[in-house]
């Protein structure tokens, strides 16, 4: 354990570690999940389907890159009208259907990519991986971004986001023993950890002092503004904030996989 006087030893020296971690590490942004499936030699006119497709613009950006032809399912209604809009003002080639990763109504071994981002951790992922193994040609792969817990992230924190931001798994082993199970043999993993936030603080897309500061005033303020907001949507304020927060602390670890569909 360390005294009170190594303590102020230490804090004396502190100038030099700090002046070590003031230069950039030049982190990569969220670009570089485009460039690293750029690298995976993908084909004109092959089908990629994005689970989680949100708005359509990662399948419109996909297909635009690599001549692909593209499904963009989404479970949200919402989520798939602003997909529809999006292709239509494009001239892309996706085709949006109203869908969730779990049941997807696609044929058996018709696939060659899927793209699934940020979407692991909220469904069900033995079903889910399952489908995906289904769906996909032998040889298919898929590219997953995925943000899992780290044993940094203790117990009733997990249990707060998981409550606030609906979700189903953070634990790596389970992803991981899930994807072998469903027929999924592993290409690569990446871990992101915090270097995207850093790229975004960098670049100046996100003041995390100004998340903090909002956080502090939020617990000042918290009986008024849950009474006029609603528990559930403070709660989602806060788990929200924190994600970032948290993959900056080392909690919270944003990983990257390829799988491929064993033949």
């Amino acid at each position: 354990m360390t005294t009170v006087r190594e303590l102020y030893e230490l804090w004396a020296g502190e100038s030099a570690l700090d002046a070590e971690l003031a230069d950039s590490l030049d982190p990569h942004g969220t670009d570089w999940l485009f460039d690293l499936f750029a690298s995976l030699d993908p084909q004109p006119g092959q089908l990629l389907v994005d689970v989680g497709a949100r708005d359509g613009q990662h399948a419109i950006r996909l297909v635009r890159e690599h001549d692909f032809r593209a499904v963009a399912l989404d479970p949200l209604a919402h989520h798939v009208e602003l997909a529809r809009e999006a292709v239509a003002a494009t001239g892309a080639d996706v085709e949006v259907v109203e869908a969730a990763i779990e049941a997807m109504p696609l044929a058996d071994a018709s696939v060659d990519w899927i793209w699934c981002r940020d979407v692991l951790v909220h469904v069900d992922v033995d079903q889910g991986l399952s489908e995906c193994a289904r769906v996909l040609a032998p040889g298919g792969r898929m590219v997953v971004y995925v943000t899992l817990a780290t044993d940094l992230l203790e117990p009733g924190e997990a249990a707060f986001l998981s409550r606030a931001l609906a979700l189903r798994n953070l634990d790596q082993a389970r992803l991981e023993s899930a994807a072998a199970d469903a027929g999924l043999r592993l290409v690569r993993v990446v871990p992101v950890d915090g270097e995207w936030r850093e790229r975004m603080i960098e670049d100046g897309e996100w003041n995390v002092g100004d998340a903090l500061l909002r956080f502090s005033r939020l617990r000042r303020r918290e009986p008024e503004l849950v009474a006029r907001h609603g528990r559930a949507a403070v709660d989602a304020y806060v788990a929200g904030g924190l994600w970032g927060v948290y993959q900056l602390l080392g909690k919270l670890r944003p990983t990257v996989y390829v799988w491929e569909r064993r033949g």
